[in-house]
């Protein structure tokens, strides 16, 4: 049971119900994809435990081997099987999982060493402005502060 209320989830246990990531679910609440709020005392996502089953019930199987999972095997042998295939499947999105994160950080440092570049850009350009009004008064005035 969640340590949150009876009738909500945590993200945690929703990504285990779901069967994804804990990260997937909190994407899926920003979204708009899944209904949850946010509680301003533990700082935590409710997630709604209607909300979770219907949203778990209602999405098609991502693999053969979930799908294979969800129809429920006969045998030990398949069931084993199946298992293998998920394992597979989970290190394969975790491994995809690391690299976007990774990609992500890479382009959050560089749009930010691009913000800064464009700053230092414009603040050059306030002084080049500043600089040709100034050479394009007349000589007297520049002369005599005019």
């Amino acid at each position: 049971m969640s340590e949150v209320d009876s009738d909500f989830y945590v993200v945690k246990e929703a990504a285990q119900i779901l069967g994804v990531g804990e990260h997937r679910v909190r994407q899926m609440l920003r979204e708009g994809e899944l209904e949850g709020v946010r509680d301003p005392v533990l700082d935590r996502w409710k997630i709604p435990k209607a909300t979770v089953h219907v949203l778990r019930d209602t999405r098609p199987p991502k693999s053969p081997g979930e799908a294979k999972a969800l129809e429920g095997p006969r045998e030990g042998a398949d069931l084993l099987r199946v298992v293998r295939d998920l394992e597979r499947e989970l290190g394969r999105l975790e491994g995809r999982l690391q690299i976007t994160e990774v990609a992500e950080s890479t382009l959050r440092e560089q749009l930010e060493r691009e913000r800064e570049r464009a700053d230092e850009e414009r603040e050059r350009a306030d002084r080049l402005e500043e600089e040709l009004r100034e050479a394009r008064r007349p000589w007297w005035r520049r002369m005599f502060g005019v």
